[in-house]
């Protein structure tokens, strides 16, 4: 009796042995599949790292969006990205992206001209995107053949761009890097807006309407911001008297007259202040709502 006793006890020690090896399995699957979605997929996980949800909020958007204008030069990466709810797009090529690289253009003289130009093209079958081609084309290539067939100065000349799809809209920015001879480098910036489903470009005001912003709060927000940057600026010029200012009453702070604006893939609107668009200067102001 005492030999069975011990066998039924190494039962009951076999199975709890079992089921610790198969909870501590378990946790340890559940503790990486966490970690997984903390780095890969938890939209926090940078700022909330253990995904306690401390913050999370408006200060989470404020360090998102202070990230995102940290890094808008490096968006340029000549390609699109997101999905479309649009399934019945008419393509001109079937066998290429929605926005891609019709034509790379790599030309170099010494003593004349270094020209890197990466030309986007909308890739849908549509006049209004023909016009918006044609104008990109207009636009972009023929300062490259200007640059070649008359440049007197050394000119180094780039164009990068990015696609963004969200939905039904899609969003293109393109930006120049201009430097002639010994004037100051200056960086140029368009953009252009499309609506997949209505077939026609987008305004400012299109996107304040779908997305349901407040046009007044939008305002109060870009006239402060816009005031913020120029104080540190007036700071800086105390040391550095070529810092340029700018004009804060001007009006194309105003939302409706913004020329330049684009939503990422997801969702945040980007207004941008390209001062290089009228003078030579890199100087770029963003304001960024989600």
């Amino acid at each position: 009796m005492e030999n069975n006793k011990e066998k039924d006890m190494d039962k009951v020690l076999g199975m709890n042995r079992i089921m610790f090896f198969v909870i501590v399995g378990l946790l340890c699957i559940l503790a990486l599949s966490i970690g997984i979605y903390a780095q890969i997929f938890y939209r926090y996980s940078d700022t909330d790292p253990f995904m306690l949800g401390i913050g999370v909020g408006k200060t989470q958007e404020a360090a998102e969006i202070t990230k995102m204008k940290n890094e808008f030069n490096t968006i340029f990466t000549n390609d699109v990205s997101g999905e479309s709810t649009i399934s019945d797009i008419s393509k001109n090529k079937n066998d290429k992206d929605l926005v891609y690289t019709e034509q790379k253009i790599t030309e170099r003289e010494n003593d004349k001209y270094n020209i890197v130009a990466n030309i986007p093209y909308i890739n849908i079958d549509s006049n209004i995107v023909g016009k918006i081609n044609s104008d990109i084309n207009k636009k972009y290539i023929d300062k490259i053949e200007k640059i070649i067939a008359e440049s007197k100065e050394y000119q180094d000349y780039n164009v990068t761009y990015k696609a963004y799809i969200n939905g039904e809209l899609l969003s293109i920015i393109i930006k120049e890097n201009i430097k002639e001879g010994r004037n100051t480098q200056s960086a140029k910036i368009t953009t252009y807006n499309y609506s997949l489903s209505l077939d026609r470009e987008v305004t400012i005001n299109d996107i304040i309407k779908a997305k349901g912003y407040d046009s007044k709060k939008l305002q109060k927000e870009i006239d402060t911001q816009i005031e913020t940057l120029n104080k540190k600026d007036e700071e800086l010029k105390n040391q550095y008297t070529e810092v340029r200012l700018r004009d804060v009453s001007n009006q194309m702070y105003k939302i409706e007259n913004t020329e330049n604006f684009i939503v990422n893939q997801d969702g945040y609107l980007y207004l941008i202040y390209a001062y290089g668009n009228k003078e030579n200067t890199n100087k770029i102001d963003l304001i960024i709502f989600e």
